[in-house]
């Protein structure tokens, strides 16, 4: 980030995390609820960063209660409740009769009020999820210029031009040789043209053209795999949820 690279004051864990800052810090301007204080021009990464990271940890907490006797008794009672709410979905549960008598034994009743809770809850993530699309519709858009010539359209973060994916990129050009970004087939092939003209200019030595060669054939390999395709979600709140939902 330009700000950020005239301060340098930012502090960064090894694994490029950025660290929060003492309350008493000049810079900290923004507090992030459940990391801490940081400058104006950090809080977009920081919120970006606490996300994944909320993101990984509830993956990680899934798959081990998945694993455990209780995940595994409470997904086989899903699996079963889910199957006796699509036999009674031909009539309102509530309704149901055997030999003209009202079925209201306790055991069903109790999966009528589940089906009803669950229904709220349906309706109160569809609304979540709408207001979500209506933010992220609304939101100024990234200026990025695909190869293709297509703009990115993923929503900008607060104060700057660029998304998160991309302003990220802009921070790790090279100086000597930018091959680009290599998100995609068409990128990959402009920095094959890059270093082709490296070679026969004779700007690089056999040593780095090897190097980069390998680079540009590693990138081919693995744009299939990345998960850093457009970025969807608008970044206007400084709290996030354990859900990855923004607070408001």
């Amino acid at each position: 980030m330009e700000e950020e690279s005239k301060v340098s004051t930012t502090q960064r864990n090894p694994e490029g995390i950025i660290i929060p800052r003492k309350r008493t810090d000049p810079e900290a301007k923004v507090y992030l609820r459940g990391v801490g204080y940081f400058a104006e021009y950090e809080i977009e990464e920081a919120k970006q960063q606490r996300a994944e990271q909320l993101t990984g940890h509830m993956k990680a907490m899934r798959d081990s209660w998945e694993g455990s006797q209780y995940g595994r008794a409470c997904l086989e009672l899903y699996k079963k409740f889910l199957e006796y709410k699509k036999l009674c979905e031909t009539e309102p549960l509530a309704q149901i009769c055997l030999d003209q008598c009202p079925v209201d034994f306790p055991e069903h009743m109790l999966i009528v009020r589940a089906v009803h809770e669950l229904r709220l809850d349906e309706e109160k993530r569809a609304e979540i999820a709408r207001m979500n699309l209506t933010r992220a519709r609304l939101a100024a858009r990234c200026d990025y210029v695909y190869t293709d010539g297509s703009h990115c359209g993923s929503p900008r973060m607060k104060g700057h031009t660029l998304c998160y994916k991309h302003d990220r990129m802009e921070q790790v050009k090279a100086v000597k040789l930018d091959l680009g970004p290599m998100e995609d087939a068409d990128s990959i092939q402009v920095a094959i043209k890059k270093l082709q003209v490296a070679v026969i200019d004779g700007t690089l030595d056999a040593r780095q053209v090897s190097q980069l060669s390998y680079l540009i054939q590693l990138a081919a390999w693995n744009v299939r795999n990345t998960t850093i395709a457009k970025f969807e979600e608008p970044e206007t709140e400084e709290e996030v949820d354990g859900r990855g939902v923004a607070a408001n």
